[in-house]
């Protein structure tokens, strides 16, 4: 028998969650049959990639898109274990962070050069760089700070390939 399965059960989450929600756990509980304590989805995360399990199913082969369903991991193929090697990136970033970064960019920019600034200031690889790009842009245009100034070429819809040139992004005088 494995002597690590980890289970995700759903406590009383509303039927509709946020997507954030969703991703960081909470609304599940987390348990291991090692029984090491799993309060949140960080923590069971790292224990899966520890133990060699996938990372988005923790192990289990199906992943829960809400309470009343779940469907097979794609990550995995529905084996609940990791490819050799795999490894669990996180990146946290502090708005003195953002702010450095947001400025040695140019009054126009792209996602490209956003990627470019931050290959030579955090350590990673290309996840986590991709994943704190689209978190400061985001960030820069909530705060008001830059505007997108251009958008795909092409719209999602049947038959037609979805095609993103590289958008680009203004600031805010």
């Amino acid at each position: 028998m494995d002597e690590h399965v980890i289970t995700v059960a759903w406590v009383d989450a509303p039927d509709e969650i946020a997507y954030h929600d969703y991703v960081e756990g909470t609304y599940n509980s987390f348990s291991c049959t090692c029984d090491l304590p799993l309060p949140d989805r960080d923590a069971a995360t790292r224990h899966a990639a520890e133990v060699g399990r996938c990372l988005m199913c923790l192990g289990s082969g199906t992943i829960s898109i809400n309470p009343h369903d779940s469907g097979g991991c794609d990550s995995c193929g529905g084996s609940g274990r990791s490819e050799p090697g795999t490894v669990m990136i996180q990146a946290r970033v502090t708005e003195s962070f953002v702010k450095e970064v947001a400025s040695l960019l140019p009054a126009e920019f792209g996602l490209c050069d956003v990627v470019a600034v931050l290959e030579q200031r955090m350590k990673g690889g290309a996840e986590a760089v991709l994943s704190v790009a689209a978190g400061l842009i985001r960030y820069l245009e909530v705060q008001g700070e830059v505007v997108l100034c251009t958008a795909p070429d092409f719209l999602p819809g049947d038959g037609v390939e979805q095609r993103y040139d590289d958008p680009r992004w203004l600031r805010v005088p």
